[in-house]
């Protein structure tokens, strides 16, 4: 493809096809980028689940900032590839720009792109396609008598930093955006590259990542923001299970290679844990029982009434229960929201085994990290539905800021807003509240100066042992090993999500005031006894297992 080659012309029906794109983009693509022969070419979202179908949604997004996190194979390079190629054709002197940490992952979006473009209609509009200094894909062709001129170029952050802070255009993608060290640094950089106009437009001004689930507090930060700021941000979570041009036997080996506690992270594109800076990461493990769910998992199976399991991707498990038993004692603590998990301000309720506590751990028996779609309908529905299920000795909830008040209001309903004890509301569906022995919800403030006595007490419990949840239930230990008290502190950037540390810190605090508990003293008395077994000395010398010494050491910082 040499300076020299022929510029092509475009057809009246091709021209056409342009003109349709700009509200479909597969008029072009199905065209432009099918082999001769081929009954049919390249489509938006082609065997992808309707869930998880994202492609065409970045390609329209009003949106100028936008975060995809893929699992593995789940198509973000090359969706991202070929809308910046029908921009390129749809919008005369388009500039867009792909960078990466280093310069072999650049490349793979500029080899897929000339692949792609092999014996197609789009082959004929590549004027040229130099890999030196850099690889770059000019696009040159004429519309009637008007050249229209674009260039896709592809750099790396490591190799071509110089060149990219001389750039200017339309778009740029960061792929991988997860691996860069200063990820912030090279957004900045970046985004001030996407000004100006050219040929009487204004650039398009539109900044998007893609990226594995690693852990980059920058590249999570970006995610959020779409919560508080979804007029400017876009972030869209994309499993390898949608892609259904993954074959079952290609996702069975890859899932075989991938460590199997990975498989959510990778494969679903969840959330990573984080550092543990607050909660100890070997202790929130510990609470952790893999038997447990194993047992859910088969219930729900074997089709047994009260088991149940629902999983969102990205989030993993969002609602899981157990049959309520008699003769137990239960409380339910919940925190209300709006939005969907695992976006921040998304509903929260967990449910606690609290018999014969502290002789046995609380065991979380039941759990709703829900989807509010915008109402607290769902929060208060499923709320109740759990209180009627487990007829709990305690329910409370948040009532922090905008929920101030949500217990008392609930409270009218179930105590004295009804003429009839059996009457239902038709928003409640089918819940039958007129067996609750207990039908009375507390309010807790999950703010101020409450706040720091909930979140000591849920540390304590975490240490001394004494909670216990499914492993499957991953964004417990999400949030719990996110949680940093510094970041919930700033009064700039996004909110830390943190649903349910609110949900389980209240509980902590709940379970230890209803039975008079300290857990401090429980480990005193734990510490009291290894002393007078093996004496001042050999507390301090016994050598504990390698599972038991990193458990123990960050204890001492508590």
């Amino acid at each position: 493809m040499s300076k020299g080659k022929q510029i092509a012309v475009l057809t009246d029906d091709e021209v056409e096809l342009l003109r349709l794109g700009r509200e479909d983009p597969d008029y072009i693509t199905d065209y432009f980028f099918r082999p001769k022969g081929a009954s049919a070419g390249w489509k938006f979202d082609y065997q992808f689940d309707d869930e998880g179908k994202w492609q065409k949604t970045v390609h329209h997004s009003a949106q100028k900032r936008i975060v995809v996190i893929g699992g593995f194979g789940s198509g973000k390079t090359r969706g991202i590839a070929v809308s910046a190629a029908v921009w390129c054709m749809t919008v005369p002197d388009f500039a867009f720009l792909n960078a990466a940490p280093v310069s072999w992952q650049t490349e793979l979006m500029y080899k897929f792109l000339l692949s792609l473009a092999r014996n197609t209609p789009f082959e004929r509009l590549i004027y040229s396609a130099p890999k030196r200094p850099y690889p770059v894909i000019e696009l040159r062709f004429y519309i009637k008598n008007v050249l229209i001129v674009s260039t896709m170029e592809f750099m790396s952050v490591d190799k071509n930093a110089s060149q990219i802070l001389s750039w200017e255009g339309d778009w740029v993608n960061i792929d991988e955006a997860g691996l860069l060290d200063d990820l912030s640094g090279t957004l900045t950089n970046l985004s001030s590259r996407l000004r100006g106009s050219v040929a009487n437009r204004t650039r398009l001004g539109r900044l998007s990542i893609a990226s594995n689930s690693w852990d980059n507090p920058e590249l999570w930060y970006r995610y959020d923001l779409a919560a508080s700021l979804p007029e400017d941000y876009l972030s869209l979570t994309v499993s390898t299970r949608h892609n259904k041009n993954v074959t079952e036997d290609q996702l069975r080996l890859m899932l075989k290679d991938i460590p199997e506690d990975e498989h959510q992270r990778f494969i679903d594109a969840a959330r990573p844990e984080g550092k543990g800076i607050y909660f100890s990461k070997p202790k929130v493990y510990a609470c952790e029982d893999t038997t447990y769910g194993d047992i859910i998992v088969a219930g729900v199976r074997d089709g047994i009434p009260g088991y149940a399991v629902a999983s969102v991707y990205g989030a993993g498990v969002v609602y899981f229960a157990v049959p309520a038993a008699k003769n137990h004692s239960y409380m339910v603590l919940g925190d209300p929201g709006t939005d969907d998990a695992p976006n921040r301000n998304a509903p929260a309720i967990l449910v606690w085994d609290v018999t014969d506590f502290p002789k046995y751990k609380a065991s979380m028996v039941a759990a709703w990290w829900g989807a509010g779609r915008g109402s607290i309908t769902p929060f208060i529905r499923n709320l109740l539905t759990l209180m009627s299920t487990y007829d709990p000795i305690f329910t409370a909830v948040d009532s922090t800021g905008p929920q101030k008040n949500t217990n008392e209001l609930l409270n009218i309903y179930l105590q004295g807003g009804r003429t009839d004890p059996t009457q239902k509301l038709e928003w409640l569906g089918d819940i039958d509240m007129s067996k609750m022995t207990n039908p009375n919800i507390a309010g807790m403030d999950f703010s101020g100066g409450h706040k720091p006595a909930y979140l000591i007490s849920a540390r304590l419990m975490i240490e001394a042992g004494l909670m216990t949840w499914p492993k499957f239930f991953i964004g417990m230990r999400s949030q719990l090993t996110n949680y940093d008290p510094d970041k919930d502190r700033a009064t700039t950037g996004p909110k830390l999500t943190q649903d349910l540390v609110a949900a389980f810190s209240m509980s902590t605090f709940a379970i230890r005031a209803w039975f008079a508990f300290d857990p401090a003293l429980l480990q005193a008395e734990a510490r009291a006894k290894a002393t007078e077994l093996f004496g001042d000395m050999g507390i301090h010398n016994q050598r504990y297992p390698s599972d038991a010494r990193e458990q123990r050491l960050p204890a001492a910082r508590v």
